[in-house]
């Protein structure tokens, strides 16, 4: 009788397992399309800004100015604004910088601005914190799903 019992339960568990797997689909993909937000790459020539101080006419009433520049390339698919910004400090003294700039995808740029400043300031030990703003862009882009 135990063996009968046994060979029972296994003949069950075997047709259940089959039952089981039979009743599984295969999963069927399909595809959704999504928005992502995708920021453009670039870099940056010398991986630094540079800055530099012109004399004024102070006779003519000409101020000095301080420029600061850098080089940029947008090495993203895609066109955008980017924007540069730096400060410069010197013997107490700041100055902030902020200049926008398009540049079409696999161009080079040179971001630059200029302003005047006192003529007894950043004349020594002028140091520079900058970034660069990269744009971003939704995209609509494909993603395989599965039922």
């Amino acid at each position: 009788m135990k063996n009968s019992t046994t060979s029972f339960l296994l003949i069950i568990v075997f047709l259940s397992l089959l039952v089981h797997q039979s009743c599984q689909r295969t999963p069927r993909p399909y595809t959704v399309y999504e928005n992502r937000e995708v920021t453009l790459s670039y870099l940056v020539k010398d991986n630094k800004i540079y800055y530099e101080r012109t004399m004024g006419a102070a006779l003519l009433g000409v101020n000095p100015k301080m420029k600061v520049s850098c080089t940029v390339t947008n090495t993203s698919d895609y066109s955008g604004i980017f924007k540069l910004k730096a400060t410069l400090m010197s013997q107490g003294n700041s100055l902030d910088f902020e200049k926008e700039q398009f540049i079409a995808s696999g161009a080079t740029a040179l971001i630059s601005e200029e302003k005047e400043i006192n003529p007894y300031t950043f004349e020594a030990n002028v140091s520079a914190s900058w970034n660069i703003e990269a744009p971003t862009k939704t995209l609509i882009v494909p993603i395989t799903k599965y039922k």
